[in-house]
């Protein structure tokens, strides 16, 4: 880190805590093995997501990983402390109905799982920028994946014994980390490329591969990359003077606040922070205020500053909760939106590679029984589309939003994946209706011949 780096870094934190947000579908098929006489396979019974906001047997809840990962206390290794950071590690998952004495026996469906890393610093100290972008280096950025750019985690070796650890051992430790917890955590996980697990039921290896892997095994960088919830303590008194107190100005906060929000691999490139780039986003995505310089917090909470981006969303406390527990049910409502969120979008890319991968089968199929093959697997696909357009999120508007939340560019992205979700899906059932009439045809007219 460049020297201006250090002496301009003003962000000073008591606490940061990371959460890496990944989404995933489960190919559980434990209670779908025998599929009832009147439907084709079992998937049509495993995927309906029930939202409840009791999570109850009945829809999502949250179960803590604890016999997986109890607090565990690990070290990240990074660029900008080679010594490491001592921190805790936690991790939950969002998922479907639940067998409290089979946890691994869920009815299957989507749902997301969320690593979190915290770090606090000793009594009378903080710490600045550098320990926080050797947490968020954990991940690649897609644009810029080299490996010697990435931490990695220290105190996780029990996990590399382990088959699927060897599979993905080309990518991150957090990554490696997200594979391993849903494996052990959910029966016949397969969005990797893998064959059915050790110990399959033979009834479910064959099912297990009806659908098409999610990952490609040959790509060189995590085959996902989280969503990042950045939770950011400051000491009281530089919360309240820059953000609470009346005539309250966090313009020294506005470059590193936007090196946070794009998750910059240098930290020194806070200082060069294009104020027009942030000015030029749409209206109701308004981040910058143009007169004062600074970012506009996007949340109802006013002991919380809350900036979503893309790829990472920010909220920014003070270490003291002024007595009311308002900061800390801003923060579960905002994670439990980002965690529905990645659920919806990782549920629309899921079904989009499904169609991708049947529109080339039904290309190369020259018989009616193959394409009619391909009518069913469409036709259980339809119902996923048709039952994944219960949005979770409409429900939660009350208890999470604030008015200006819901129309955040990572909403709007998931709209637009969807629709062309369900016009791909139309195009394929018309493909595959044209191609078993153009083999009616000539089967008639090869029988007049």
């Amino acid at each position: 880190m460049s020297s201006s780096a250090n002496k301009n870094a003003n962000l000073k934190f008591k606490r940061v805590d990371v959460s890496f947000i990944y989404g995933y579908v489960n190919h559980n098929l434990y209670k779908s093995m025998e599929p009832p006489k009147d439907e084709s396979n079992g998937f049509d019974k495993i995927w309906a997501p029930i939202y409840n906001l009791n999570r109850s047997s009945d829809g999502f809840y949250v179960q803590d990983l604890k016999e997986l990962i109890k607090d565990e206390s690990i070290k990240v290794i990074g660029k900008n402390i080679p010594n490491g950071i001592n921190a805790k590690l936690s991790t939950h998952v969002l998922r479907k109905r639940h067998n409290s004495s089979k946890p691994k026996e869920t009815d299957g469906g989507p749902g997301c799982l969320t690593i979190k890393i915290s770090v606090e610093s000793s009594q009378n100290k903080t710490f600045d920028l550098k320990i926080l972008h050797d947490i968020l280096h954990l991940v690649p950025r897609v644009s810029d994946a080299l490996p010697e750019d990435l931490s990695r985690i220290e105190g996780l070796e029990y996990f590399d014994k382990s088959e699927i650890s060897g599979r993905v051992s080309r990518h991150s430790s957090i990554f490696k980390l997200f594979c391993n917890l849903l494996s052990e955590n959910q029966k016949c996980w397969n969005e990797l490329y893998l064959p059915p697990h050790e110990g399959c039921f033979e009834q479910c290896k064959s099912k297990c591969e009806r659908f098409y892997s999610f990952y490609d095994p040959a790509h060189q960088i995590d085959p996902q990359i989280p969503y990042i919830f950045v939770e950011g303590f400051l000491p009281k008194e530089d919360f309240h003077k820059s953000f609470i107190a009346k005539n309250s100005d966090h313009s020294m906060y506005t470059n590193e606040i936007g090196c946070i929000l794009e998750r910059w691999l240098k930290t020194y490139n806070f200082e060069h922070l294009n104020l027009d780039y942030y000015s030029n986003y749409k209206n109701n995505d308004e981040m910058i205020d143009k007169d004062k310089g600074v970012f506009i917090s996007r949340y109802r909470d006013k002991k919380a500053f809350t900036l979503f981006s893309s790829i990472v969303a920010l909220l920014l406390k003070s270490e003291y909760d002024y007595n009311v527990p308002a900061a800390e049910i801003t923060t579960n409502s905002l994670l439990s939106f980002l965690q529905f969120s990645r659920v919806q979008l990782h549920n629309a890319l899921w079904l989009n590679k499904q169609l991708d991968k049947l529109v080339n089968e039904v290309c190369e199929q020259k018989t009616i029984v193959k394409i009619l093959q391909s009518k069913e697997k469409l036709n259980v696909l339809k119902i996923k589309v048709a039952r994944s357009m219960d949005n979770p999120i409409y429900y939660l508007w009350d208890s999470v939003f604030g008015q200006e939340i819901p129309t955040i560019k990572i909403g709007r992205s998931v709209k637009q994946l969807e629709e062309d979700t369900i016009k791909k899906l139309n195009l394929i059932n018309e493909l595959i209706a044209d191609k078993i009439g153009i083999l009616q045809l000539l089967d008639i007219h090869k029988s007049l011949n």
